[in-house]
């Protein structure tokens, strides 16, 4: 049967888990309310001035740190479309206040052959022993927390967690592809 989390469910598996939370991310672009503002001012302005003020007082990034500090680890691959979508050139942009709160996150190119081994979809993989499937509307906003704990399909999803994390370019080392300018 179907688990659903609440979108404070959800939210509350980050600061619970035990060990680690794993993500993976497969998007070019994503919508999410929270991040709009800073997004917009980048994309006008190329400054990370707001982003750098938002990973000071947000509670993501807090709860990162003091997780980190207790321990705790926190990783994700971004698997990425070249040329990188403006949403992805800005997180690309960004990512350095993630890690600096304790996330390591890795790049994954989609042309890579790996890619084909894993799945068309978002998912966060707390503790090695569940998985929070994410679903997104057709703006690309996530709008649902899918739980699967099942041990054998978990058991796929630690599966494909390896494979990107074998394949993936560490955040320092990731030079994206350039984007192609247009003459007109």
């Amino acid at each position: 049967m179907t688990r659903i989390l609440t979108r404070e469910e959800f939210a509350q598996q980050f600061r619970e888990f035990e060990d680690t939370a794993w993500k993976l991310e497969v998007r070019d672009r994503y919508n999410v309310t929270a991040e709009r503002e800073e997004f917009k001012y980048w994309l006008r302005t190329g400054d990370l001035s707001l982003e750098e003020e938002h990973a000071r007082t947000s509670s993501w990034h807090k709860n990162v740190r003091d997780r980190t500090a207790h321990g705790k680890q926190w990783k994700r691959v971004r698997v990425v479309s070249e040329p990188l979508s403006d949403y992805i050139r800005w997180e690309h942009a960004a990512t350095r206040f993630n890690q600096e709160a304790g996330e390591d996150i890795r790049w994954l190119p989609r042309h890579h052959p790996s890619v084909d081994e894993l799945p068309q979809r978002d998912f966060w993989l707390f503790d090695d022993v569940w998985v929070c499937l994410l679903h997104f509307d057709e703006d690309d906003a996530p709008h649902e927390y899918e739980v699967i704990d099942e041990p054998e399909e978990v058991s796929w999803y630690r599966g494909w967690r390896d494979i990107a994390w074998r394949n993936a370019i560490p955040h320092s080392e990731y030079e994206p592809e350039p984007r192609k300018r247009s003459d007109g």
